[in-house]
């Protein structure tokens, strides 16, 4: 099939075979019979592209070299769902993606990736690979955790496992793509930015409750995490911090102690 039209209430065009037009006048109205012919599109989303349109096995438009463009129209979204729910138990995920890897090596993969790309000549206000919020209406709250951005590292049942990888929760990663990648004219570049932002009053609010950095659910002592020590000659190393827009010099113990 080369090309579906859905041309009102009272009729399905297509070109080909394959679909069946039923009640209503919905997208939900165009029942797939068969996929031997190749793809249904509608607008700019194509399923079960088998051309050269794109790489994506279930649904998508365009490729790495031919994009999918609005031109230089803004405010516009290429997805979009607003979705609610008004459930008082259970959960709801606005969506939900879930990948398989069964290979037995040299296999890799994520459920989501997010890559934005700044254009040659483009000059862009912000800028955001993947931008997550969390937010309370006026009288809404939550009982317990709420996190704009939450990374879990389940490490299984096993009491031998990890076979020498390296495993983090969160990784912050600054990528030099090439031997010219030099940050000088940037204004400022961290591998961790922690900003108090909003209204004035309650960034001074903020300022008086937060704390820079929790760690919870370890204990202090020797070989733990978090250990005591009261040598200041083992204090040899810093890390540069800006601190409220000053230069701050974080300390590290070369020996426990």
């Amino acid at each position: 099939m080369s090309n579906v039209t859905y041309a009102g209430p009272k009729e399905l065009v297509t070109h080909g075979h394959g679909f069946r037009r039923t009640k209503g006048n919905s997208l939900s109205d165009l029942a797939i019979v068969s996929n031997k012919y190749g793809r249904l599109e509608i607008g700019n989303l194509a399923l079960s592209d088998e051309g050269a349109r794109t790489s994506a096995v279930l649904a998508g438009k365009g490729t790495s070299t031919t994009p999918v463009s609005i031109g230089s129209t803004g405010d516009k979204n290429f997805l979009g769902f607003w979705v609610e729910a008004d459930h008082t138990s259970g959960d709801v995920r606005g969506l939900y993606m879930r990948l398989y890897m069964g290979g037995a090596s040299g296999a890799s993969g994520e459920a989501v990736r997010s890559f934005t790309t700044v254009q040659t000549g483009g000059v862009a206000s912000a800028a955001h690979g993947i931008h997550a919020s969390v937010s309370f209406a006026t009288t809404g709250y939550a009982s317990g955790l709420a996190a704009a951005a939450r990374c879990t590292l389940h490490i299984p049942d096993q009491a031998t496992w990890g076979s020498g990888g390296t495993y983090a929760a969160v990784q912050s990663e600054i990528y030099s793509d090439g031997a010219a990648s030099d940050a000088a004219l940037a204004t400022e570049l961290s591998f961790l930015r922690c900003v108090n932002d909003g209204h004035a009053s309650g960034i001074a609010d903020v300022d008086d409750d937060a704390f820079l950095l929790v760690y919870t659910g370890g204990t202090t002592g020797s070989g733990n995490v978090v250990e005591s020590s009261a040598t200041e000659a083992n204090y040899a190393y810093s890390a540069r911090c800006k601190l409220n827009g000053t230069a701050a010099y974080m300390m590290f113990a070369s020996a426990v102690g």
